[in-house]
């Protein structure tokens, strides 16, 4: 009978969310775990769980997932806009289930927080948990890197098996006695995907694991990249919709988590090459005759990362950074002085700086040699970006969590989150 209140009360509470326009992606799942603490196991019953976890390529690599599975002819629950502590969770199992009753799906996969991992993971139990990578992240919110990688270890112990980056020292760390698939990639690739610790200058590397997916390329392919992996000595090359060398280790993840759910990888890749980017993550939308690619950052390494796509744009290209420091952002932007921005002043691009803290990263701009006007307002500052920009150019925009919620307002308007998300 509780679960019954719980339930009912948890789809009002999202109707009404939806209708006063503000989507409805974590509060529902939140009023019902009060009124049913238990909510989550009931619903999930014995449906197989798949965890993904990391500061970075969460939301990508679940995707990923949930593509392949879903072309192999499984019915999945998953929670596709990113709302990833338990409340989301709550709400996404909410959105699946019937009133009464336990979940009808062969398996449940979801992005987790890398801080609610710890708590989400013993009442979860899952089959499989996925470690993308562990960087410095909102300090005001995490704390230090070192007790983020504490959670996740506890996480790991609750888990039947571990998918983990044998490239990433404090990765490594939360192995355990728990059985491990590892990913990685060969030295040249290691190279473009520095860990955390090298971005503050310690060289110091991982005890390199025997991968059992293991990245051999990466290169560029117009708005996406090309990643050949190797898996059980077979080489696959898989033409992705998503940019950047991070992606192919987000892809080899997907394909060691789906792997061990039965499909194979000559079988996932066809459902790899048909996933369209996540929203912000590589996504290209028009406005007014312009192609606006979004790049989302959120910390050092994730800028870094973006930082090396911009490099890459030979031709001279119109670049908006837009910062927030909304909670879901991280109110202290201080990490802006961490990344490469340096790197940029040696490119032919012009740079905006936009979003609340609009100064801050203008200030951030001066000191690497670029000038940048600062531009807080969202719809000025998109309106200078394309302005200057031919028709059927591509613009690119960089912003953080809730800068880019912002864009997608004034880039998508009247469209839901959840359809944007797709």
């Amino acid at each position: 009978m509780r679960l019954l209140f719980a339930t009912a009360l948890g789809r009002l509470t999202r109707t009404l969310t939806r209708l006063l326009g503000r989507g409805g992606s974590a509060l529902p799942g939140l009023v019902s775990e009060k009124l049913d603490p238990r909510l989550v196991e009931k619903i999930l019953g014995d449906t197989p769980v798949v965890l993904i976890t990391g500061t970075n390529g969460k939301t990508t690599t679940t995707k990923m997932i949930v593509s392949i599975l879903e072309s192999a002819g499984k019915r999945i629950v998953t929670n596709p806009t990113g709302s990833n502590l338990e409340r989301g969770v709550a709400s996404a199992l909410l959105d699946a289930s019937p009133l009464r009753g336990r979940l009808d799906a062969d398996v449940a996969v979801f992005e987790v927080d890398e801080a609610a991992v710890r708590s989400l993971a013993p009442r979860l139990k899952p089959a499989v948990l996925a470690v993308t990578n562990l960087a410095r992240d909102q300090l005001d919110r995490y704390g230090e890197l070192m007790t983020t990688a504490s959670h996740v270890a506890t996480a790991a112990t609750h888990a039947g098996r571990l998918v983990l980056n044998a490239d990433d020292p404090l990765v490594v760390g939360a192995a355990g006695e728990t059985p491990v698939s590892w990913f990685g990639g060969v030295e040249s690739i290691r190279e473009r995907m520095p860990d955390d610790r090298s971005l503050y200058g310690d060289d110091t590397k991982a005890e390199h694991q025997k991968a059992d997916a293991l990245v051999v390329d990466s290169q560029p392919d117009g708005d996406g990249q090309i990643a050949t992996t190797r898996i059980d000595g077979t080489e696959h090359r898989i033409r992705l919709q998503v940019p950047g060398i991070y992606n192919a280790y987000n892809a080899a993840t997907a394909l060691l988590v789906t792997g061990l759910l039965g499909v194979a990888a000559a079988d996932a890749i066809p459902a790899l090459e048909a996933m369209e980017p996540a929203f912000g993550r590589g996504q290209v939308l028009d406005h007014r005759g312009r192609r606006v690619k979004l790049l989302l950052v959120k910390n050092p390494a994730s800028l870094n990362h973006a930082i090396a796509i911009l490099k890459g744009i030979g031709e001279h290209a119109r670049v908006l950074v837009a910062i927030n420091d909304e909670h879901a952002d991280g109110r202290d932007v201080s990490w802006l002085w961490d990344a490469h921005i340096e790197d940029l002043a040696r490119t032919p691009h012009q740079y905006l700086a936009g979003g609340v803290r609009a100064a801050d990263m203008a200030l951030r701009f001066k000191y690497a040699g670029i000038d940048a006007p600062a531009l807080p307002d969202f719809a000025d500052a998109l309106d200078l970006l394309v302005d200057g920009a031919p028709p059927g150019a591509t613009v690119y925009v960089v912003p953080t969590y809730t800068a880019m919620l912002r864009l997608l307002e004034i880039l998508t308007p009247g469209a839901s989150r959840t359809e944007v998300w797709k």
